[in-house]
């Protein structure tokens, strides 16, 4: 900008464009067309004090072709693919001919923008009715549950280890060319360990961890009847006891 005012102020001082050429660089053609251009915007060269405005040697806008990803188009690519699970899995080649006039690309940025990129789907266990009604039914008898009532409860976890083996998908950057390489090449091992890991914690203690080889039927039968002996003992204590708890909080006789 600086330098298309230099040439409108050289112009109006009367030097020769070979003159200004040789100053800016300009070819004369472009001296001319920046001239006209500032006079037609304004610039009198005639002035007493001749001042160069910005208005006067700015491009003008050039409007282009009118974007095609109006709010309502954008609106309706975000709703074919939040729609459903299928809606989720539909390419933006298929959104495109679904919705005619645009591209798939126009659908690829629209959805970019938004944040939205394809990418493997979040896996969790599935539950039926009965699974769902009896954690709806668990949340709601303990929704006046307080810290202290939480930190007698204990947390545990169990995982699945297995050793010399990488367990889940992943993927790795390479061309086509570079199957064979080392660094693109992951072995697999016969005679792998496969072993449980259990643990637990409660609101400020960290419990034990225990680390289970493959059991038997018969390890897994004896297991199952002692922890049923064990419940079947604890569980009548535990629930006077939580019921006493829970009934003095409940009148106000707690300090």
């Amino acid at each position: 900008m600086a330098t298309r005012a230099q040439v409108v102020t050289l112009k109006a001082l009367g030097l020769k464009n070979s003159e200004i050429e040789r100053q800016t660089g300009i070819k004369t053609r472009t001296i001319n067309s920046i001239y006209d251009r500032a006079i037609q915007r304004g610039f009198d060269p005639n002035a007493e004090q001749r001042v160069v405005h910005d208005n006067h040697v700015q491009n003008a806008s050039r409007p282009g072709r009118p974007s095609k990803q109006t709010e309502d188009i954008k609106e309706d690519i975000l709703n074919k693919v939040r729609q459903d699970r299928y809606g989720r899995e539909k390419t933006c080649a298929y959104i495109a001919a679904e919705m005619g006039g645009i591209s798939a690309m126009t659908v690829w940025r629209v959805l970019r923008k938004a944040g939205m990129k394809k990418t493997k789907p979040t896996r969790k266990p599935g539950l039926t009715k009965k699974m769902k009604e009896e954690r709806l039914a668990f949340c709601r008898h303990h929704q006046h549950w307080t810290l202290e009532d939480w930190k007698n409860v204990i947390w545990s976890d169990e995982t699945s280890i297995i050793l010399l083996y990488r367990a889940g998908g992943y993927r790795i950057w390479r061309s086509s060319k570079e199957a064979l390489l080392k660094s693109c090449i992951r072995e697999r091992w016969k005679g792998y360990s496969e072993f449980m890991f259990w643990g637990c914690f409660s609101y400020d203690k960290k419990g034990p961890y225990h680390i289970w080889q493959p059991e038997t039927a018969t390890e897994r039968k004896k297991a199952e009847l002692s922890l049923t002996k064990l419940n079947e003992e604890l569980e009548p204590i535990m629930q006077e006891q939580w019921e006493l708890n829970i009934g003095i909080e409940r009148l106000g006789l707690q300090n």
